[in-house]
């Protein structure tokens, strides 16, 4: 059974460290400390996009709406249901992907990218699970009265070793997932108005119209945005600027709720 367990499981391991491996990122420089008075104005003027936007269409009518998602968001809300979650895709991605162009012969795997960061999201929740597996073979093996007395600790060292490596990995994902989820967040704020007001129209139209699959549309877009600010909002590493995040997430949520609310 434990032969078996070691070679089986350190093959799955060996892979998902090969997987791990390539997406080790390099040194950054250490971000100038922001001024605090900055980060107020900042916060005001976030505060102000949000209310400019639900002004402008706090009183929208269909056609209104339909105006503004197709002259500023190239989204016809009259287009076939395929075609439609395209424009919208596709509207957003502009908007949020951080995007920086590759030199010849620069690697692939350190490019800021939504493909990258969703592949690491699927790394960390594999590699947190092989861990979980090592570590609960280890314990159950321990329990055994014949491991306690006639198995040295010794004997078991290649899955304590396995550990280790797997920590390892997972501090490299969660250090990478960090920073560019805070790059695509300067981002994303950066285009929040147009971010905002986009998914607010859409909102707000599937509402009128009843369309709950086009709420459901606007509700994952939300989902996704959230899901690429999460690793660096969750670590708490951003001084001033998570103060200016909070406010961005908070809204994005209130959007999430509504929608939810009529489910």
């Amino acid at each position: 059974m434990s032969k078996s367990y070691q070679e089986n499981g350190s093959k799955a391991i060996e892979r998902y460290l090969a997987d791990v491996a390539p997406y080790a990122a390099q040194k950054v420089e250490e971000e100038q400390p922001q001024a605090a008075e900055v980060t107020v104005l900042s916060i005001r003027a976030f505060n102000g996009i949000v209310a400019m936007c639900q002004e402008e269409l706090s009183n929208a009518d269909e056609e209104h709406l339909q105006h503004i998602l197709l002259m500023m968001c190239h989204i016809d809300v009259n287009a076939s249901g395929e075609v439609l979650c395209g424009q919208i895709n596709g509207f957003i991605s502009h908007y949020i992907e951080y995007y920086r162009p590759l030199s010849e012969g620069d690697d692939p795997y350190s490019a800021i990218s939504e493909e990258n960061f969703n592949k690491l999201i699927r790394l960390k929740h594999y590699g947190e699970k092989l861990r979980y597996y090592v570590k609960n073979f280890i314990a159950q093996s321990k329990k055994r009265k014949w491991y306690q007395l006639s198995i040295s600790a010794s004997k078991y060292q290649w899955a304590e070793d396995q550990v280790h490596d797997l920590e390892t990995a997972l501090a490299t994902i969660k250090y990478r997932l960090e920073e560019d989820s805070d790059k695509m967040i300067q981002k994303i704020v950066d285009n929040f108005y147009i971010i905002y007001i986009c998914l607010l129209a859409l909102v707000k139209y599937s509402k009128l119209k009843q369309d709950l699959i086009l709420e459901l549309s606007a509700n994952a877009q939300i989902d996704r945005i959230l899901d690429m600010i999460d690793p660096s909002f969750q670590a708490h590493t951003l001084k001033n600027k998570y103060l200016l995040y909070y406010h961005l997430v908070y809204e994005l949520k209130e959007l999430h709720t509504s929608v939810l609310s009529d489910m």
